[in-house]
């Protein structure tokens, strides 16, 4: 059994380095009025994502409840415990969507929790489709 959240921390962690690189070539007006290239754009944003969407793949393929519900945990709180660019943090938000492989695998009590959780994380109003799409599957909707 592979350790996922190990696996993800790694996939934030080398994140994290490509956001910094990116960052320090952003020159002052990149992305303004569409001019230069906006650092939103980075294909380390893209690699990321394909990253996480691997793992939870991966993960789905073993059904275990407590692995899956610790993964799903780690991905859920990345965006939160973002300190960089919020560009790189919409990123995280949108690498959420990956745990729908995962939450069919989860404990009732874990996706209840995780579900009253992120209901009160990210009301209603400021919800994107996919968010909706997980807080239904959290709420077996």
């Amino acid at each position: 059994m592979a350790d996922y959240t190990q696996a993800f921390e790694d996939i934030l962690a080398e994140y994290r380095v490509n956001v910094e690189e990116v960052r320090k070539k952003t020159r002052v007006f990149d992305g303004f009025m569409g001019l230069g290239n906006h650092p939103g754009n980075a294909a380390c944003h893209e690699i990321m994502d394909k990253a996480v969407e691997k793992l939870c793949a991966e993960a789905a393929e073993e059904p275990d409840p407590e692995a899956a519900g610790a993964l799903v945990e780690k991905l859920f709180h990345a965006e939160g415990a973002w300190e960089g660019p919020e560009y790189a943090r919409l990123a995280l938000l949108a690498a959420q969507r990956h745990a729908l492989a995962l939450i069919p695998l989860l404990a009732a009590e874990k996706r209840e929790t995780l579900g009253a959780w992120y209901q009160k994380t990210y009301p209603r109003r400021e919800r994107t489709p996919a968010q909706d799409r997980i807080l239904a599957a959290l709420m077996g909707m």
